[in-house]
């Protein structure tokens, strides 16, 4: 009868306190470590516990719900992972530990063959973070398996003059709340313990309950004495601490197997790694919670604090054309429709400040302050610019812009492009250009044609005076002269012909038309060349190479299209003014001010390389010199 009662109240006691741990303990979840290494993946280590501590696996992406800074966004994957244990084996001896059984085998040899056997049973590869204590500290710290064992079986204490006491579970308790070896390692205590005499051991016992709990370190109890002594008031307390902390309470006395540890470690041994796509474009502190849908109902794990660094990307130029010339292509020089190149690749790198590299939304050359190319996708570092619209010299500007996906943009530096652009030949100079070869052999059958000529009339020449003079009289007689049928009057031997003033030059030998003012070619020497004077006779003259703009055509390399301007004011004076010529227009040595120059009789003109005299047809008279006698 005494047996049976002591069951019935041991098991009482038991249901009691599994119903409050089943009332205090319920469904968790928490986050264990925040990864922002690989932004804009973020990544969080999650534990999610049911209501009696075990892990609940089978989670899917959709079962997660991100809050990141309060705004909701959903899971990209969610994988279950593994990660070792932390845990302390807190040896608290006593005389109970030194009772033997029947073989000689003390209760302590029998709980340190268990713990040897399990620690060999460990792969040589576990990453679990072992440790062993004792009243006197802490006897090894952070070992693996095979070093703990070693360090376990030297560990020799004086059970029967041995005092248990709460010290052991103090120190454990300091031991394993240290930071752990690598994220999202969860932590355990294996208490070993006799009984205490203790009549206020619950109260004693509370304080270690609730700092386990805040911990979150499950702690596990070997209850090692007397089997009468597992309904005793130690034993219930023990029983309360394992059970409040998501642990196990096992009783030995004699016989009873001992539990696996790996059946305690295993579900510490389980999380789950969530990643997400974050939507952040600011750097600083931000939270990071979830809600997870569960069997057992929607379970919240509560706001963690990250930090990011955000900075824009940042896009760079590779080698930038600093100068680009545009002419006609080599093969037609004197093609004025296509200007070479008509395209200009233009290359980037995009730099990551913030060092997340990430992807790209767009990249935008910017010429002038204009978009003239845009990559919407891969290759986003490469541009081909069109330079159709470009056919003036000048400088541009470009600047190229880079937007990733989270919508932050920044821009380069500018970089200025000088263009060069040569256009060909007009007027009287593209035709000398593009026929000179057929001038070239004109000239050089007329050359032939003269010399043909010379030739023969120095053969004439050659005719004996006799037979000269028998011609001349054959010519000279009327008799022998032949008589024309029709007579027709005389052309007048003064009949003039027109000039052409619009060439700068007379195709005939003919009278120089009147006019108020002349310019005289002269050499380079200064004299007067053989070329016919130029009248001028307009109110306003232009010259230059291009026959459209200019009313007098002076064919020489250093003159522009359109080069100057000769004008004759209503006073009767006359003003030359350059045109922004290449080579310029001087008078006198002087270059040719914007606002022009007054021409005087005697002034030398210089168009380009060509020299000239202005001459008025009416001089004025030059003055006496006076003689001034000095005082």
């Amino acid at each position: 009868m005494r047996r049976l009662f002591r069951f019935l109240l041991t098991l009482s006691l038991f249901a009691g306190t599994q119903a409050f741990a089943r009332a205090q303990t319920a469904a968790s979840a928490e986050i264990a470590l925040i990864d922002a290494a690989n932004f804009p993946k973020i990544s969080a280590l999650v534990d999610v516990y049911d209501a009696n501590g075990e892990f609940i696996a089978g989670l899917k992406p959709s079962d997660v719900t991100v809050y990141e800074d309060g705004r909701e966004g959903k899971a990209d994957t969610i994988r279950r992972a593994e990660v070792p244990v932390q845990a302390v084996v807190a040896i608290n001896p006593g005389p109970p530990m030194a009772i033997r059984d029947s073989n000689g085998v003390s209760r302590y040899d029998r709980v340190i063959a268990a713990l040897g056997q399990w620690a060999e049973s460990q792969p040589a590869d576990s990453a679990d973070d072992l440790s062993l204590v004792s009243l006197s500290g802490s006897l090894i710290n952070r070992a693996n398996a095979r070093d703990w064992s070693v360090s376990l079986n030297a560990f020799k204490p004086d059970l029967r003059k041995s005092t248990p006491n709460l010290q052991t579970l103090a120190i454990a308790l300091d031991t394993v709340t240290a930071p752990t070896p690598q994220p999202g390692m969860k932590r355990a205590v294996l208490f070993i313990t006799p009984r205490m005499d203790d009549p206020n051991i619950d109260n004693a016992v509370a304080p270690f309950i609730q700092r386990a709990v805040d911990a979150r370190v499950r702690v596990f109890v070997w209850f090692v004495d007397a089997e009468e002594q597992n309904v005793s008031a130690s034993a219930n307390a023990f029983r309360m601490l394992a059970q409040q902390t998501g642990g196990a309470f096992f009783a030995f006395s004699r016989n009873e197997p001992f539990p696996d540890l790996n059946a305690y470690f295993a579900p510490l041994r389980n999380i789950y790694q969530i990643t997400y796509t974050s939507s952040l474009t600011t750097s600083g502190d931000h939270t990071l919670g979830l809600y997870i849908e569960t069997p057992q109902g929607t379970i919240p794990a509560l706001d963690k604090t990250f930090s990011v660094n955000v900075q824009p990307p940042n896009p760079i130029f590779i080698a930038p054309p600093l100068q680009i010339t545009r002419q006609p292509p080599a093969d037609d020089p004197y093609n004025a429709e296509i200007l070479e190149p008509s395209q200009q690749i233009i290359e980037i790198i995009v730099e990551f400040p913030d060092g997340h590299k990430r992807r790209l939304k767009r990249t935008t050359l910017y010429v002038d302050g204009q978009a003239v190319a845009e990559n919407t996708k891969e290759p986003f570092e490469k541009f081909l610019w069109d330079l159709s619209a470009l056919d003036r010299s000048g400088q541009h500007e470009i600047v190229v812009e880079a937007e990733d996906t989270l919508g932050l943009t920044k821009s380069s530096i500018g970089i200025p492009v000088t263009f060069t652009v040569i256009h060909p030949p007009g007027g009287v100079e593209l035709i000398l250009a593009k026929y000179s070869n057929h001038l070239v052999m004109g000239a050089l059958a007329f050359a032939g044609l003269a010399l043909l000529a010379i030739l023969v009339r120095s053969r004439v020449r050659n005719i004996p005076e006799s037979r000269r003079k028998k011609n001349r009289k054959a010519k000279e007689d009327p008799l022998t002269q032949p008589v024309p049928a029709l007579t027709e009057p005389p052309v007048s031997a003064t009949k003039k012909v027109k000039s052409q003033p619009r060439f700068g030059w007379i195709t005939r030998q003919s009278r120089l038309p009147s006019a108020p003012a002349y310019l005289i070619r002269l050499t380079n020497g200064g004299e007067p060349a053989s070329a016919s004077p130029i009248p001028v006779i307009e109110k306003d003259t232009t010259f230059g190479t291009d026959p459209v703009q200019s009313m007098l055509v002076l064919d020489d390399p250093s003159i522009s299209p359109l080069h100057a301007r000769i004008r004759q004011t209503r006073e009767g004076y006359f003003v030359i003014m350059d045109h922004g010529s290449v080579a310029g227009t001087w008078v006198n040595y002087e270059a040719v001010p914007r606002e022009g120059v007054r021409l005087k009789h005697g002034d030398r003109i210089h168009f380009g390389r060509l020299q000239y005299r202005f001459d008025l047809s009416q001089p004025p008279a030059e003055s006496e010199p006076k003689v001034v006698p000095l005082k």
